[in-house]
């Protein structure tokens, strides 16, 4: 163990992050029998804040109720707890650039990079605004700190939202802040659809954007939650905005508009990208020799297994992969991973130089809903 890391129940603390409200993040490592390891964000409530037992418990059943997402786009929460006195809740680490660090570099983005981007926040929106109990009984779950530094791409050019079941810990962003809950209003699904209007405000520039863009940027962020769009209804009409662009939006290319900007707290590891494919690999194909089991669990295996051969330029034999992994997520009706493996083989095609394969893939992936 390095000395700059300090022990926290069964997780070791490596770096503490910013950005928090109440309490300390860190980026963080579960350590496992043999050479197990696994990064997470680890948010501790604090002692002050502990004292107050209805906070302690309102974190507790967000937290809880949150754990029961499991979405391509949203970093889930994994473990929640006391250790050392200490409330705590650990979540999914995304790796990759925050859309805050990009807009640093890049003020302002280019129209369909930025509806890219903002359809697939809304798609996890959607997706976590109906999420149901195992009754039919609507979760109501609301991120209510959506904003640039809650959203990240990866090195892949995946999109994943932070922050679901951690709402008191992050930094409020008053840019991002819905009318009613400014006045301290009880909130829904629709504040998080004003965030994620004014985010995508943030990104596009004036000039050049389409008139059915702004339309929806202005509906999304309409003052009166009565009269604003749906997660959904958002979702959709990005899409169909986007079916009037040029050409389909890539997946490299958001790699590459989040490759120059600062990358948050990095998770370094011995394995090559190599033995680490190699490794899932070999895990993936003896899950598939068993019948018993969960098979869902092999979709974060596969989604891994994706980027990491985006990563590695292995382009034939990712795209292989791919397509094994589509038809599991087919046969589960996960349409948000069906449209994320359809992405990764459509981004491994055109490395292979299989371009009018790679744009059938990619113009695949725009018709599923998450």
């Amino acid at each position: 163990m390095s000395r700059s890391e300090a022990i926290f129940g069964k997780y070791r603390l490596i770096q503490r992050l910013d950005g928090v409200d109440v309490g300390e993040a860190h980026l963080a490592k579960l350590v496992g029998v043999d050479g197990f390891e696994k990064h997470v964000v680890i948010w501790r409530v604090g002692e002050a804040p502990m004292r107050d037992t209805g906070l302690a418990d309102a974190v507790m059943l967000e937290a809880k109720r949150a754990a029961s997402l499991s979405h391509a786009n949203i970093a889930q929460v994994l473990d929640l707890g006391v250790a050392d006195g200490n409330c705590f809740v650990a979540t999914e680490y995304a790796p990759g650039h925050t859309l805050d660090s990009v807009l640093g570099i890049h003020p302002e983005l280019h129209w369909p990079l930025a509806a890219r981007i903002a359809a697939e926040v809304a798609g996890a929106l959607c997706y976590a605004h109906s999420r149901r109990t195992p009754h039919g009984e609507l979760l109501r779950l609301v991120h209510r700190r959506l904003s640039p530094g809650r959203i990240v791409l990866s090195s892949s050019g995946d999109v994943k939202v932070t922050g679901f079941g951690t709402p008191w810990a992050w930094t409020s962003v008053e840019e991002y802040r819905s009318p009613e809950r400014a006045r301290g209003e009880p909130v829904d699904g629709r504040a998080d659809v004003f965030a994620l209007g004014a985010v995508l405000r943030r990104c596009v520039a004036d000039a050049g954007v389409p008139v059915a863009l702004r339309e929806l940027i202005d509906r999304a962020m309409h003052r009166h939650p009565e009269h604003r769009l749906t997660a959904s209804e958002l979702r959709d009409g990005l899409t169909r905005v986007l079916h009037t662009a040029e050409r389909p939006v890539a997946p490299r290319e958001l790699a590459e508009l989040a490759s120059a900007a600062p990358a948050q707290s990095s998770a370094p590891t011995d394995d090559s990208i190599s033995d680490l494919i190699e490794r899932i690999e070999r895990t993936l194909d003896s899950m598939s020799l068993v019948t018993s089991g969960d098979v869902r669990t092999m979709l974060p295996l596969y989604e891994r297994l994706g980027r990491l051969c985006v990563e590695a330029h292995a382009g034939e034999r990712g795209a292989a992969r791919m397509t094994h992994a589509l038809d599991l997520a087919d046969g589960l009706g996960r349409d948000d991973y069906a449209a994320l493996f359809c992405r990764l083989r459509g981004e491994l095609l055109a490395q292979a130089n299989r371009t009018d394969e790679s744009r059938d893939w990619l113009e695949r992936a725009a018709t599923f809903r998450g």
